[in-house]
C-alpha cells in the first residue's frame, strides 16, 4: 500500500503535468500584418457599328416611316447600356449623287433606350430594330426607288454591370 505522502507527491507530479500540457498547448504565437493589395481597373473598348443593311427590309417610300437597322458590338469584358444613338451625318444611298442630294429621309431618335433591348452583355452583338426612325419625304427623287440608305450614327453607352 502506497503511503499518504507517496500519493500525495504522484497526485501533484500529475496535476503539474496536466498544467505544463495545457501552457504547451496554449503556447501558439499570435501575429497580424498590415500592408495594400492591387487591383486593376479594365479599359473601355470602343463600340462598333457593323453592316446591318442585309437585315433592311423595303419599308420607305414617299411619305412612310421605316425601321433603321443597326448592329452594335460589344467588345468589353462588362455588360454596357446604351444611352443614345443620335445621327451623326448626311444619309446617303447606294444610287450615287441624284439620289443623295435629295433622299428626303430622315432619322429620328429612340427617345427611351433605357429598356433591356438596349443593354449589351460583355462580347455580344446584336442587330437592333429602330422602329419608325427613319422616314422618307415627298422631296425623294426618283432615283431613290429601291435604294438602301446608309444613316450615319453615334451611339452612347455606359456600364451596366
Amino acid at each position: 500500500m502506497l503511503k499518504k505522502k507517496s500519493v500525495r507527491v504522484i497526485l501533484g507530479l500529475a496535476v503539474a503535468a496536466v498544467a505544463l500540457t495545457g501552457a504547451l498547448a496554449s503556447a501558439a504565437w499570435l501575429t497580424s500584418g498590415t500592408g495594400s493589395g492591387s487591383a486593376k481597373a479594365d479599359t473601355a473598348k470602343t463600340l462598333t457599328l457593323g453592316d446591318a443593311s442585309s437585315s433592311a427590309v423595303a419599308q420607305l417610300y414617299p411619305g412612310a416611316k421605316g425601321d433603321l437597322k443597326v448592329k452594335v458590338t460589344n467588345p468589353n469584358s462588362f455588360p454596357v447600356q446604351l444611352t443614345s444613338i443620335a445621327g451623326n451625318g448626311a444619309i446617303t444611298s447606294d444610287k450615287g449623287s441624284a439620289c443623295d442630294t435629295t433622299t428626303g429621309v430622315t432619322y429620328t431618335a429612340p427617345s427611351d433606350v433605357s429598356s433591356a433591348t438596349y443593354k449589351f452583355a460583355a462580347g455580344e452583338t446584336k442587330t437592333l430594330s429602330l422602329t419608325d426612325a427613319v422616314a422618307m419625304s415627298n422631296a425623294s427623287d426618283d432615283t431613290c426607288q429601291g435604294a438602301t440608305f446608309t444613316v450615319p450614327v453615334k451611339i452612347l453607352a455606359a456600364s451596366a454591370a
